[in-house]
């Protein structure tokens, strides 16, 4: 082993006994559910943006880039090496904000750690259950090293800068990576994470209308390299870890038992940034039961959290990555054209005039009270003022915390609509009706894989 006599076990190594040691058997049923949901969510989201421009650049550059391989690019007949194929499925699964998310980590384990698994698992032969236990895993690792980061040392919360960390410790733990070889990886997965330091949301940049975004795709293949090159003996610092001034200790070493955080992940019903969600649900609340002209709307105040007012919020957004990050744009689109608007957000609201203007007539403002309570809960509340002077006002609201099988499967099944056959659509659907269902026999390259029919006519 790696380390001076005496010294003390690095994290690292400690992190990988736990990764490798943790029995598949004992995962409990509540926790193979919520994988099984992950899975289906993350697909959804990547059904969604497999036509965006970024999709579509990235599959073109990795066919040209990356090796022959049985890794599927998700709805497509197309295959490439495992590295190649996870970067392919991350971008789609990323690129419209449309994936799920974890308060404690503040950003997005899902879209890494899903996409490798599953082109890790497409390499090898595989149980569902092995594949859905080294998920949740990922998950595991993935939320704590974003929590125990040292936010006054990593400048920012971008999911680029520990995705990997989720994506290592799941593949090396398919991958079979000894104790040693996995804690070098993690070493260096954590190296060669993008630092995100210009990324326009929380970093120097002030320009947010790019796909670069929070770095998910590039932090996903280089921790599938990081496997790789450490089974050969390349390493890492294994006390990555170890220094307080940049990791606190106590998420790293506090999981003790099943890797139960990602009951706690949550999805979007809506293709946008996750701090806008609480205003959107906020117009839930006041509009239910109510008939509420639109066009009668003088004014929108919303009060929310203050790293709301941070995202761009452009009320005239020039393309798609400007409206993930536009809450004032996101709610006039949800008022105007309803819960369909964002689900997924497409082209054609970028020439709406009713939405700009509406958008404009939008204000954020910062309450201390729901700063307080952020990062653990995002909140907003609305206050909506009509033509004939009347205000309408909603109570502090939270984002829909919990979407259920059936509500995934509904958001599965609007996406696929008109790009999907139905027939295969309900084939795969039924598939996460099974207990461990085969799912991977949908993203293959055989005759049960699922391929678009249509290409999306609103994307890219």
């Amino acid at each position: 082993m790696s380390g001076t006599a005496g010294a003390a076990v690095p994290i690292a190594l400690r992190l990988s006994h736990q990764i490798s040691s943790y029995r598949s058997e004992v995962m409990s049923s509540e926790l193979v559910s919520k994988t099984e949901d992950c899975v289906l969510d993350n697909l959804a989201a990547a059904l969604a943006g497999v036509d965006a421009v970024p999709s579509r650049a990235a599959q073109n550059v990795a066919l040209g880039t990356f090796g022959r391989g049985s890794a599927p690019i998700w709805f497509s007949s197309r295959t490439l090496s495992a590295p190649g194929a996870a970067l392919c499925n991350s971008v789609a699964a990323s690129c419209l904000d449309f994936d799920d998310g974890h308060r404690l980590a503040r950003g997005h384990p899902g879209s890494a750690i899903i996409p490798a698994v599953l082109a890790k698992a497409a390499t090898q032969s595989t149980s569902t259950r092995e594949i859905l236990t080294a998920i949740a895993i990922g998950y595991e690792v993935a939320i704590r090293a974003a929590s125990a980061q040292r936010h006054e040392k990593t400048q920012t919360h971008q999911s680029g800068r520990w995705a990997g960390f989720g994506v290592v410790a799941a593949c090396g733990r398919l991958g079979r990576l000894s104790a040693e070889q996995l804690a070098h990886a993690l070493a260096i997965a954590g190296v060669w994470a993008p630092n995100q330091l210009a990324n326009g949301s929380s970093g120097y940049a002030r320009e947010t209308g790019n796909w670069a975004k929070e770095g998910i795709p590039l932090s996903t293949l280089q921790a599938m390299m990081a496997v790789d090159l450490s089974r050969l003996g390349y390493t890492g610092p294994l006390d990555l870890f170890d220094h307080a001034s940049h990791f606190d200790p106590e998420p790293l070493l506090s999981w003790g038992g099943e890797p139960a955080l990602i009951l706690d992940t949550y999805f979007k019903q809506h293709a946008c940034c996750r701090y806008i969600h609480p205003a959107l649900a906020a117009w839930d609340a006041i509009s239910h039961g109510a008939n509420i002209d639109p066009q009668t709307i003088a004014r929108i105040d919303v009060m929310t959290f203050g790293w709301a007012l941070k995202l761009a919020n452009k009320a005239r957004p020039d393309n798609l990555v400007d409206v993930q990050f536009s809450l004032p744009f996101c709610l006039a689109a949800l008022i105007l054209r309803g819960q369909r608007a964002l689900s997924p957000i497409s082209e054609e609201l970028l020439a709406d005039q009713a939405i700009c203007e509406l958008a404009a007539r939008t204000h954020l403002r910062s309450s201390s009270d729901l700063d307080r309570r952020f990062p653990g809960q995002t909140l907003a509340r609305l206050q909506v003022t009509l033509e004939s002077g009347e205000t309408l006002g909603s109570s502090t609201t939270a984002p829909q915390a919990h979407l259920g099988r059936s509500e995934l499967s509904e958001k599965f099944r609007a996406i696929a609509k008109g790009r999907i056959p139905d027939a295969q659509c309900d084939r795969f659907l039924e598939i996460f009706g099974k207990p461990e269902g085969d799912f991977l026999a949908f993203l293959g390259t055989n005759e049960s894989a699922m391929t678009m029919s249509q290409r999306s006519p609103h994307l890219g």
